[in-house]
Order: C-alpha cells, then sequence, then structure tokens
C-alpha cells in the first residue's frame, strides 16, 4: 500500500552518524584514486587539480589502468572487483547524499526515497524508472553500515593498488615521474 510520507530532516543520530561515515569514507576513496592518476601522470595537486578535474571514482580507475599499462607497469591487484566496488560505493554514497528522508512515525520506521535509477516495482514485470515512480526503502543505520563496508572493501583495494603502482614507480627510473 502506498501512502504519503512526511519529509524529514531530523534523523536519529545513529543514523546520520554512520552516513557521516559513509560520505567521509567515500570522499577518502576518491582522494586516494585521484593521488593514484597524479603520481602516474608525475604532476602535483595543483596541476591534477587543473587538468584531471574530478572523473567518476570508475573513471579514475580506467585512467589508472591505462597510464599503469602505459608505463608497463603490472599490478596483482583484481581490478574488476575494485570497479565493481566502485560502483556499488558511489550508488550507494550518492543514495544517502541525495535521497530524501521519509519518517512513518506510527510503524517508527525511516525510508530512503530514490529518485534515479530503476527499480521493479512489486507484483509488476520489468522496470520503471524512479523519476516517474517514486522507490522508498526502509532504511536504519544498519545498511548504513553495509554501504561503509562496501565503501571500506573499495578502500582497502585501490590502497593496495596505489601502493603497488608506488612501489612499480620507485623500482624504476624509466616508470618513475619525472620531477
Amino acid at each position: 500500500i502506498q501512502r504519503e510520507l512526511p519529509v524529514r530532516l531530523n534523523l536519529p543520530s545513529s543514523l546520520l552518524r554512520e552516513m557521516g561515515k559513509v560520505i567521509s569514507t567515500h570522499a577518502l576513496l576518491e582522494w586516494l584514486l585521484t593521488r593514484t592518476v597524479y603520481l602516474l601522470l608525475g604532476i602535483d595537486p595543483v596541476e591534477g587539480r587543473i587538468a584531471v578535474r574530478e572523473p567518476r571514482t570508475t573513471d579514475r580507475l580506467d585512467m589508472i589502468i591505462d597510464l599503469a599499462k602505459l608505463k608497463n607497469i603490472t599490478v596483482s591487484v583484481d581490478t574488476a572487483k575494485l570497479r565493481e566496488l566502485l560502483e556499488q560505493s558511489y550508488r550507494e554514497r550518492d543514495a544517502l547524499a541525495h535521497g530524501i528522508w521519509l519518517h512513518d512515525q506510527p510503524a517508527g520506521k525511516w525510508f530512503l526515497r530514490l529518485t534515479s535509477g530503476n527499480w521493479q516495482i512489486p507484483g509488476t514485470i520489468g522496470k520503471t524508472k524512479r523519476r516517474i515512480n517514486l522507490q522508498a526503502k526502509e532504511y536504519d543505520s544498519r545498511e548504513a553500515k553495509v554501504a561503509l563496508q562496501i565503501i571500506e572493501g573499495a578502500l582497502e583495494l585501490a590502497t593496495e593498488l596505489n601502493d603497488q603502482i608506488s612501489a612499480a614507480l620507485a623500482a624504476s627510473p624509466k616508470k618513475s615521474p619525472t620531477p
């Protein structure tokens, strides 16, 4: 049964705390991927912010893979798994950062309303756009903790990737960025 729920800003502190962790950990992930791109390009962060800008995390991974290949750097990190985690990470982060919060006070439940992407309405066949038929899913700090685990998994792989690239560049004068 669909019914209109009131939009709320005064979320429970446990949920706000976990949302903050998700958003700040995702920002760290973005920063690390960007720094890895700068490292491979041999530029400093100021030059990088001007030249590279801030592409999506999966686009940054593509740049890292391509640049590493150009420099004959091989890595053992599962970049396909990292890509999958990056895609999940930005979806989770974007949902929390851009979603609308609804509160079902009688039931004591919070819902996160999503307005982008597609979903399948229960009892129907095929997917529909959320912009046309909004989706609100029950959400609490447990879901935010799961999102955080996904982002932390991506951060762990991205750190490993950065470390391997740094080591390869340091080991070979040909691969090292010129000052």
